[in-house]
């Protein structure tokens, strides 16, 4: 595979499903912040189809002959802003906004669709607020298997537009951690500031903890096996 064939897959829009609208929201944004800010400036906005009002006060719209040079640059941003996504969906999404004829409109349709409505989001938020705080490690939990469940709370807040400050989810993995933790803990919050840690720094020390840990236990099991069988 040449290097144009990479750069070309690795340029292609993802496909949006039910299950990867945050990671779509993300990457379609700034693929479209890259091909023309004021296209996404348009979904921001809105767009509507240039329109004058007539003698007798009514709006009527514009033929695009008529249309100024700034109507039709504006348009023209709304054209590339809804084409990248259309160009983004499989056929059962594409169904949900092939009215559309702004971009603003599929951005929210798609939202709602994939967020809910207001109500339905607010319920998901308080729900997943709970379930953060309840949050902690079990005492058989590895960090991997614990970080996996931190991770999928992080993924369904920025799914909801409710992204989970670094700072905060340092704090609660300190907070979560067995006992058996405890001597690491106080040993990073002495050497330095904590709320300043990375989350993936910290869990990566963690795991080099745990794997020390492991690692002591099993040769000090292996020498009270050689000291009996002496």
């Amino acid at each position: 595979m040449d290097s144009s064939t990479t750069a070309n897959s690795f340029l292609k829009p993802l496909v949006l499903d039910d299950m990867n609208y945050a990671l779509w929201k993300t990457r379609i944004r700034f693929t479209i912040k890259t091909m023309d800010e004021c296209a996404w400036q348009s979904i921001i906005t809105g767009w509507t189809v240039p329109k004058f009002v007539d003698k007798d006060g009514d709006y009527i719209i514009k033929s695009k002959t008529t249309w100024t040079t700034e109507e039709a640059q504006i348009s023209s941003f709304n054209a590339k802003a809804i084409n990248a996504i259309f160009s983004s969906m499989d056929m059962r999404m594409f169904g949900l906004i092939a009215d559309c004829v702004a971009a603003k409109d599929t951005w929210d349709t798609l939202q709602e669709h994939c967020e809910g409505s207001k109500n339905v989001k607010r319920t998901r938020t308080r729900l997943l607020n709970s379930k953060f705080e309840k949050l902690l490690m079990n005492k058989d939990e590895t960090i991997s298997e614990y970080d996996l469940r931190l991770r999928e709370l992080v993924t369904e807040a920025f799914t909801l537009g409710e992204p989970i400050a670094n700072e905060i989810l340092v704090n609660k993995v300190l907070l979560s951690l067995p006992k058996r933790f405890n001597g690491k803990i106080w040993a990073l919050e002495e050497a330095k500031d904590t709320s300043k840690m990375k989350l993936t720094e910290l869990i990566s020390t963690l795991q080099v903890f745990e794997m020390n840990t492991m690692a002591q236990k099993k040769d000090n099991g292996k020498f009270i096996a050689f000291q009996a069988s002496n």
